[in-house]
């Protein structure tokens, strides 16, 4: 296996630096692994042949994203396209398993078809495998563990700390929001959800936010998400539908506890004492009860985190695991 150039819908090309403000999980995956950056569109429409292997995030969407209808109409056998320009092409999964079963089932069989004729899956969990596992035996299934670098952030401007929480995401089927802010309010603290901004927010989940006694953040940057992350003294990461946890991933480093999903391995590997089964809102509530009332456990969590986020969440770690099956 030999990465060398990566493709999405991003108009971006060339390699991701370091001080790129959307710096988020997969374009530190690509710094890490010095790919570079081609927009699909041009690999697809120019005639040229790359050497090395290619990461495709197909991404997510449905007929009415330009980007997909166009794939669909125009490049219905994009993979085996890719095939015939780089020497191998690996899919990326972008978002939770089985995120493509809600769309169109044309796109179904489309999303299909594209990746049984690839030649691997990179995932992000290792809880993701068996899912690719079943129905493509044939492929490579690969686990690219979700990083991600402080190189380009300026630590004095991390915000200072508050009595407030944050949940993942707002009050929809994917993120599971309302149950999150049930259990916040036991901390008797101010409730914030992430900066996705008005208009990426289903209109119901923003008008509610009052009546909830929530927040919604502003749309920000990866960098400004972070400096401002920083403020907060317990996230939520309640989920069904676990991708990437790059939360788990940001409080961990950060230090502030983070009670989540254990199918994401971000909670599970750096928030072992706060890892809890999907929908268990009893042991939520317990662990909830437990960092507002007990420091001490409050406090190892904390350390805890940040000694594991510093062993098992760098490059080399992610390289490694990545190159494991070869």
């Amino acid at each position: 296996m030999n990465i060398k150039y990566s493709t999405s819908e991003m108009g971006f090309e060339g390699f991701f630096p370091v001080n790129y403000p959307h710096l988020r999980v997969l374009e530190t995956q690509l710094l890490f692994l010095k790919a570079y950056h081609l927009p699909i569109n041009k690999i697809l429409t120019e005639n040229k042949i790359y050497e090395g292997d290619l990461l495709y995030n197909i991404g997510k969407g449905d007929f009415e994203k330009p980007y997909i209808q166009s794939l669909y109409q125009n490049h219905h056998n994009t993979v085996s396209k890719l095939k015939q320009k780089f020497k191998k092409v690996y899919i990326y999964q972008d978002g939770e398993i089985g995120w493509w079963n809600q769309v169109d089932t044309r796109l179904q069989a489309w999303w299909y078809n594209q990746l049984q004729v690839a030649d691997g899956v990179f995932v992000p969990n290792s809880t993701d495998v068996n899912f690719y596992k079943g129905l493509f035996p044939h492929l490579d299934v690969r686990v690219i563990r979700s990083v991600m670098t402080d190189e380009g952030l300026d630590k004095s401007k991390f915000l200072p700390k508050e009595n407030k929480v944050i949940i993942n995401g707002p009050m929809t089927l994917e993120y599971n929001g309302f149950s999150q802010i049930i259990l916040a309010h036991n901390t008797g603290m101010p409730i914030d959800i992430p900066p996705m901004g008005e208009s990426r927010m289903p209109k119901d989940s923003w008008d509610m936010a009052d009546n909830l006694g929530v927040n919604y953040l502003k749309y920000m940057s990866w960098t400004e998400w972070m400096y401002n992350l920083n403020r907060y003294k317990i996230g939520y990461m309640l989920v069904p539908a676990v991708a990437s946890g790059s939360f788990a991933l940001n409080c961990a480093y950060l230090g502030i506890p983070c009670i989540g999903d254990k199918r994401a391995d971000t909670q599970r590997i750096l928030f072992p004492d706060l890892a809890i089964d999907v929908f268990d809102n009893q042991k939520a509530l317990e662990l909830t009860l437990k960092l507002k009332n007990d420091l001490a456990f409050y406090n190892e969590v904390s350390m805890k985190a940040k000694t594991l986020y510093n062993k098992e969440f760098t490059k080399e770690k992610m390289i490694n695991i990545l190159n494991e099956n070869n």
